[in-house]
């Protein structure tokens, strides 16, 4: 602990100043991702809206699953050199989407898997317009469907 005080002692100011506001940053990055965490919607048509995608060898049904268009969604947006096209293709699949109750699991999977406090609405909103539209498109499914 001692040589924590010498080493902060021997700091010069404009380093120790630095040193608390990415502190205070990273303490309020994880607050506002705490206190903000968008709640879990519930689906529309209570899951039927989920077409199966299969059966477990018992005969279960197996329905969609939205978790792999989450984490496409969430590449697309989460870099800063992303190529335009991924984003529109990643898009272009929320505004297809057939149902409201994909469109919501779609909604409760990123968020709670990606969100950091903000829903998959606020994300694709915060992104650069594209050129096809297709983010005009995704939003305004989420919106119809009271997602935004």
């Amino acid at each position: 602990m001692n040589e924590l005080k010498q080493i902060w002692k021997g700091l010069p100011p404009i380093v120790k100043g630095f040193v608390l506001l990415g502190g205070g940053f990273l303490a309020y990055r994880g607050i506002k991702q705490f206190l903000n965490k968008p709640q879990t919607i519930n689906l529309p048509q209570g899951g039927s809206g989920l077409p199966v995608t299969g059966y477990t060898p018992q005969g279960t049904p197996i329905t969609w699953n939205p978790r792999a268009l989450s984490q496409e969604l969430f590449d697309a947006m989460d870099g800063v050199f992303t190529l335009t096209g991924t984003k529109e293709q990643a898009f272009n699949k929320v505004a297809n989407l057939p149902t409201n109750d994909m469109l919501t699991a779609l909604y409760n999977d990123f968020n709670n898997q990606f969100g950091k406090g903000e829903t998959l609405t606020q994300w694709i909103d915060n992104e650069w317009s594209d050129w096809s539209d297709q983010r005009t498109a995704a939003l305004a499914k989420l919106r119809a469907a009271n997602l935004g």
